[in-house]
């Protein structure tokens, strides 16, 4: 059912959260990730998880040497004020990401041991009733999407580490140190949103299912048996939107410290962006091809997330795909029954995607984000403006 390829990169995803510590416990993988056990809740890799917190957020202690301050943003408020409220946002979302692994450990556990039973109890029904090319091409398809996901995040991780090597005024030891903390707080955000993705995908792909075993549903022959197959696949469909909602609910907090994180970050590369074109940062041209660079994979990066959990949502609202089977021109009295029954399911049980239950994400939730940050960094050019006239 796993194709090996999909399960490769959910494994490339589980080490990301596995070496930063991100995990509420271990997961026992065999083979070809067709056999994974949850292991219990181990102290030593809690201590792990503290070790590698406490490191990150010591690495505040160095990110902020004289040469840093004394550097290009020495006579930009507006740049010190960014330092600083991108170290502050840094920070939080250490704390916070972290703070669920601690605070939320068997909550954690519940929620893999959930994932997996997920996956195993509905595996016959979908090697039943969802021919296997399709469900490869699906697995392919997420797979690819996940490396495209990968390779964008790591593409901006190494412009971010040359433009930020070219813009140390001072080329020495605490300098260098400053940077090194730097990209591992960088690494340790990438490590988040490839976790977050990764889930997203595996969410993405059980609504998926559901809307192939409909398909394959409607063509099939058959009174008592296609009615007993139509109430197992709304089973699976509540079961993967329980999952979803549990999901979103744990991870709520975390999450909105890191869309904040990207938030910020979006605006002050856009703001650096203005900087080296008006020549306010010197920079030659390998400067400007990677803070190119930078910008476009960044709002890549961003633009990919926010697709993916907007189609997530979408694909829990199977309505449309019910409505199809009002074609047939002969339906039995139990199959009427359970496409009532299901129908009033997904009625009741519409998913939404919430950032502190307060802004609801979707595409027009998306627009608005770019909107605001380019609302911000005209605000910030403005600040410029006033200065170099008081100036």
């Amino acid at each position: 059912m796993l194709h090996p390829k999909f399960g490769q990169a959910l494994r490339v995803a589980y080490y990301h959260a596995l070496v930063f510590g991100l995990m509420g416990t271990t997961l026992h993988i065999r083979g070809n990730s067709r056999l994974i056990r949850v292991e219990k809740a181990s102290w030593i890799y809690l201590a792990y998880s503290l070790v590698i917190s406490g490191g990150l957020l010591l690495d505040t202690y160095f990110m902020v040497p004289k040469a840093i301050l004394d550097g290009y943003i020495h006579h930009n408020i507006v740049l010190r004020w960014n330092f600083f409220l991108m170290l502050g946002m840094r920070i939080v979302t250490i704390v916070c990401s972290y703070g669920l692994v601690w605070l939320q450990r068997r909550q954690l556990v519940e929620l893999y041991v959930d994932s997996r039973h997920l996956w195993r109890n509905y595996r016959r029904l979908l090697k039943r009733m969802v021919d296997q090319q399709d469900l490869d091409k699906l697995q392919l398809s997420l797979t690819s999407l996940f490396w495209r996901q990968t390779i964008v995040v790591y593409g901006a991780l190494l412009c971010s580490s040359v433009v930020q090597y070219q813009l140390l005024s001072v080329i020495n030891r605490q300098s260098l140190t400053a940077l090194c903390a730097r990209l591992s707080q960088l690494l340790h955000v990438l490590a988040v949103k490839m976790t977050f993705y990764a889930l997203l995908l595996m969410l993405d792909h059980q609504f998926q299912a559901v809307l192939l075993a409909l398909r394959t549903l409607k063509r099939r022959k058959g009174g008592k048996q296609k009615a007993k197959d139509l109430r197992r696949i709304a089973a699976l469909h509540l079961d993967t939107y329980h999952l979803a909602r549990h999901f979103f609910g744990l991870y709520d907090v975390a999450n909105a410290m890191l869309f904040m994180n990207m938030c910020v970050t979006t605006t002050s590369i856009l703001y650096h962006a203005v900087q080296y074109r008006n020549q306010s940062i010197p920079s030659d041209g390998w400067g400007n091809l990677f803070g190119s660079g930078l910008v476009l994979l960044n709002l890549c990066g961003t633009l990919m997330l926010m697709e993916k959990l907007d189609r997530v949502v979408s694909s829990c609202n199977v309505g449309q795909a019910l409505r199809q089977f009002s074609d047939l021109r002969k339906i039995s009295k139990e199959l009427q029954m359970e496409l009532e029954i299901f129908s009033t399911q997904v009625h009741r049980n519409r998913l939404a995607y919430k950032i502190c239950g307060l802004v609801e994400v979707n595409n027009s939730t998306c627009l608005s984000y770019i909107g605001s940050i380019l609302s911000h960094v005209i605000i910030l050019m403005q600040f410029d403006i006033r200065r170099q006239q008081m100036e």
